[in-house]
């Protein structure tokens, strides 16, 4: 549980450490109420999921105008990717998301956006026939900023869930 709290408060800086790099002011505390300019947190945690859903759909038009022009997605596997590559990877195939499911949501508004950090279960269809799916569960922060064309995605970052090194999972 210690552990966890850690992870957690460690994410929480991570993220808002990003925000600032990325140019957005300082942040305010949890719970306190969205930019003038902002949203609610269901808002926001509405546009999380309009994110995720058209990710599964392959909606590339809908991912367009959810995500900034210069966000960048840091997948779990340390893969960094572009906007412009990550619908490519969509588009091609190359990546199919099948599952992209959050929990234990929590949102976090600074002066111009929002920092989203939850539990996320995705899975991703096999990449070559009968290969075998892969399913992770990772701890995911998303940053969201007001913009111009509204408010927009700018910045994903995964973390896999995993045992620490010699506990091995209940079966």
């Amino acid at each position: 549980m210690r552990q966890a709290r850690n992870r957690f408060a460690l994410l929480a800086i991570v993220a808002t450490s990003l925000a600032l790099v990325c140019g957005v002011p300082a942040a305010n505390a949890q719970g306190a109420a969205a930019p003038k300019r902002g949203l609610t947190e269901a808002q926001v945690l509405d546009l999380q999921k309009q994110f995720q859903a058209a990710t599964v759909a392959v909606d590339t038009p809908a991912l367009g105008r959810l995500m900034a022009d210069d966000a960048i997605f840091v997948h779990g596997s340390a893969l960094v990717q572009t906007k412009a590559q990550y619908l490519d990877s969509l588009t091609t195939g190359q990546m199919k998301i099948t599952t992209y499911d959050s929990k234990d949501s929590k949102v976090t508004f600074f002066d111009g956006g929002a920092v989203i950090s939850s539990v996320t279960d995705v899975s991703l269809a096999p990449r070559a026939p009968g290969g075998q799916p892969f399913q992770v569960q990772m701890r995911v922060s998303s940053v969201w900023v007001a913009k111009s064309a509204g408010w927009q995605l700018i910045l994903i970052q995964g973390t896999p869930i995993q045992a620490p090194p010699g506990i091995r999972p209940a079966n």
